[in-house]
């Protein structure tokens, strides 16, 4: 296996220097506004194509992190550069991620071609934080060529996702019933591909068929693959059903990306000007002004955001 250097990483960074450059955007503030300036000026002035990010959802216990990890080792395979960033919950004591990546995916130090880490959502209601969107642009300009995102798996909070990556895997496993609350959130209606993992399991063929009849009642319908992570099968078939997906969506991932940064940077703004008016009490205020009758609803969220 080699890589051949990338047209972004004329300056690649160390996996050590990109998880410190992810800590510090994690922590906020001036330094971190900095880091992502220079990401973005060094993606202005690249050649080559941009980074390919797909984002992986479905319900817990489906197997993501294992087939994640699988699919990473079959682009290795190829020379790819890749990228695992997984979204988890936040510690409600320390404000990080509760999963490291140590217990989900296999780590591969000696490997400078693929990098793993972990966000916290830190309370973000669409299951991305602020966090995410700009580690993934630091990773795209660090040279990495596949970034795989996978989320916490909460169902509708998970469709979230889709603001970021240039495509969404939805994973099922062969249990049956995921697959209905699947379509109730809408997670179905968002994916690009669909798979069920546990391939070697009983009922797993039963669950593909389930959701091709009822994929097949609507327009556009994804295309679903049935894998075993674990024994490998149907994995290399799933990375290019995902090319050829990406292929098809054609470009606008780097817009998508600043898009979604930026999103994610109001909401951020006015989750924090939310919760400092909430501790000094002009939140409170206001709403019982409001209610005695003394002022008007209107213009109240304004004079929130405003700060």
């Amino acid at each position: 296996m080699s890589d051949a250097p990338s047209p972004r990483g004329a300056a690649l960074r160390s996996a050590r220097e990109l998880a410190q450059a992810i800590s510090s955007v994690e922590r906020g503030g001036a330094g971190a506004d900095a880091l992502i300036q220079e990401a973005l000026a060094q993606l202005a002035t690249a050649t080559g194509p941009a980074a390919r990010v797909i984002g992986v959802t479905g319900p817990p216990g489906a197997g993501k992190s294992t087939l994640v990890g699988a699919l990473a080792d079959r682009a290795r395979e190829e020379g790819r550069r890749v990228a695992i960033l997984a979204v988890d919950p936040s510690s409600a004591v320390s404000g990080g991620a509760l999963l490291g990546d140590r217990v989900r995916v296999e780590e591969r130090p000696d490997d400078d071609g693929r990098f793993m880490r972990s966000i916290a959502t830190r309370g973000s209601g669409r299951s991305l934080s602020h966090a995410a969107a700009a580690a993934s642009l630091l990773i795209e300009a660090a040279g990495f060529d596949l970034l795989f995102i996978e989320t916490v798996g909460a169902g509708q909070a998970d469709l979230g996702i889709v603001r970021l990556a240039d495509l969404v895997l939805l994973v099922e496993g062969p249990e049956g019933g995921d697959e209905v609350q699947a379509m109730k959130a809408g997670l179905l209606e968002s994916a690009d591909l669909v798979v069920v993992n546990k391939g070697d399991r009983p009922g797993a063929d039963r669950a593909v068929e389930r959701l091709r009849s009822g994929l097949a009642l609507g327009a556009d319908a994804p295309e679903v693959l049935l894998t075993s992570a674990t024994e490998g099968s149907g994995v290399t078939e799933l990375l290019r059903a995902l090319d050829a997906a990406a292929l098809r969506r054609g470009r606008g991932g780097r817009v998508r990306r600043v898009a979604a940064h930026l999103a994610a940077a109001v909401e951020a703004r006015a989750a924090e000007r939310l919760r400092a008016a909430e501790a000094d009490g002009r939140l409170e205020a206001l709403a019982r002004g409001i209610t005695d009758g003394l002022r008007p609803l209107s213009g109240a969220v304004d004079e929130l955001l405003q700060g």
